[in-house]
């Protein structure tokens, strides 16, 4: 499987604490990779350094065979990676279909992309994603008004808005009702193949539904990877992570 992210040697520092400690991340085109590790593992700073939030203290990211390490965060975007929050981004005031529109194209204007839209790719756009994340007979609502699960979905269409090649997502099902969380892996499912997807997750079954691959961190560094029964006999990461029981 070709690559479509390397990141190597990563590391990020405040001072004397180190956060990210040479870490470094493969991930084919296609390919859906979960980020695991107990909380103050570094994953969500892993994901600010790759996406541009942050700026490294040592490493490199490839995306596509270039260097994307010294870019901003919007040249980032513009070269096609998405990036999902754990709190969701929407405009709140707005309904279902305006945040899509809003969220269509690169631009750093609002306006500018919703202008975009009216053409016929924003349109098509448009009619894929309400359908994929099921919010068809919602588009008129006011987002404020939506469920937390209805608004997470919301988000990841708005991020999808922008077809990008990698998507970051950080505990999307944070919060999610069983229901909603099983809507969401298969939202997931559909986007394999298309997309490349990174998740930090924390929810073990909605783990087990999506991964192809588990990358585990433990103190900036990575622990282990490999297939999810791989992960659950392993010692390490059982101890540090799984704890005595396993997966579930």
């Amino acid at each position: 499987m070709t690559a479509l992210l390397e990141v190597t040697d990563l590391r990020k520092s405040y001072g004397s604490t180190v956060v990210v400690d040479g870490f470094s991340l493969s991930v084919g085109k296609g390919e859906l990779r979960c980020l695991l590790g107990p909380n103050g593992a570094g994953k969500t700073t892993c994901m600010d350094l790759i996406a541009g939030r942050q700026r490294k203290s040592g490493g490199t990211v490839l995306f596509n065979g270039e260097d994307i390490s010294s870019l901003s965060e919007h040249q980032i975007v513009r070269r096609g990676i998405g990036r999902k929050f754990q709190v969701p981004a929407v405009f709140r005031e707005l309904t279902v279909r305006d945040n899509l529109e809003v969220a269509f194209g690169r631009s750093k204007g609002p306006f500018r992309n919703m202008t975009q839209f009216g053409r016929s790719a924003g349109i098509r756009r448009f009619d894929e994603m309400v359908g994929l994340i099921g919010l068809g007979d919602r588009q008129d609502v006011v987002a404020g008004v939506l469920s937390h699960g209805e608004t997470q979905w919301l988000e990841i269409g708005m991020v999808l808005m922008q077809d990008p090649s990698l998507l970051l997502m950080d505990e999307p099902t944070a919060g999610m009702t069983e229901k909603e969380t099983l809507k969401t892996s298969q939202i997931f499912n559909a986007l394999k193949g298309a997309h490349t997807l990174i998740v930090v997750e924390h929810d073990m079954s909605f783990v087990r539904e999506i991964a192809d691959i588990i990358t585990v961190m433990h103190q900036g560094k990575r622990l282990a990877e490999g297939r999810i029964a791989d992960m659950e006999k392993n010692a390490s990461v059982r101890e540090v992570y799984l704890g005595t029981e396993g997966i579930h």
